[in-house]
């Protein structure tokens, strides 16, 4: 190598260099709509891998849970979504609210049933209610009266973290089906 060469080869190292001085070296959220999870505790571009969106999955419905009689149960699918729109992990505590049906209002939650909380903040109670083939997670969630067949209700789910907003999703079933 020439000392023509090794200049040329030490001016473009020191120019980038320069360059990540005056951008910074940080990557940090530069396309539009990619912002930082949470409270910025996690670092960008893993923060795109988060939920940014929880969906009560179409395979989610009433269950009898137990050898008693009438409905007694939902078995609930959440799908955690990130903001590619793909499936992921979460990390969090979910809540789970179940509703009678009120018709033909902007809100058609009307008394609550029961209430569940289910935290998945451990690698083991994450890993117990993960379903590798549907990429979901499946909660059995029970209570003690039954709804009878043909009843509407509603399912409202929220998923609190500290790495991500909190975020919601409600569903309207009937019972039985």
């Amino acid at each position: 190598m020439n000392i023509a060469t090794a200049f040329r080869s030490a001016m473009l190292t020191a120019a980038v260099g320069a360059l990540f001085v005056v951008c910074g070296c940080e990557p940090g959220p530069s396309a539009p709509g990619i912002q930082p999870a949470g409270d910025g505790q996690v670092p960008y571009p893993v923060s795109l891998l988060l939920p940014k969106e929880v969906r009560i999955h179409p395979f989610t419905g009433t269950r009898e849970l137990d050898d008693a009689d009438g409905i007694k149960g939902v078995e609930v699918r959440i799908e955690a979504l990130d903001h590619y729109g793909d499936s992921t992990k979460a990390f969090g505590d979910f809540r789970f609210e179940l509703y009678t049906h009120r018709p033909q209002t902007p809100d058609p939650k009307d008394e609550r049933i029961a209430v569940w909380k289910v935290p998945l903040d451990e690698a083991q109670s994450n890993l117990i209610h993960w379903d590798n083939i549907t990429r979901t997670y499946k909660f059995r969630l029970q209570w003690d009266s039954s709804i009878p067949v043909g009843d509407r209700f509603v399912l409202a789910v929220v998923f609190d973290s500290p790495f991500t907003q909190r975020l919601f999703d409600e569903r309207v079933f009937i019972a039985g089906q």
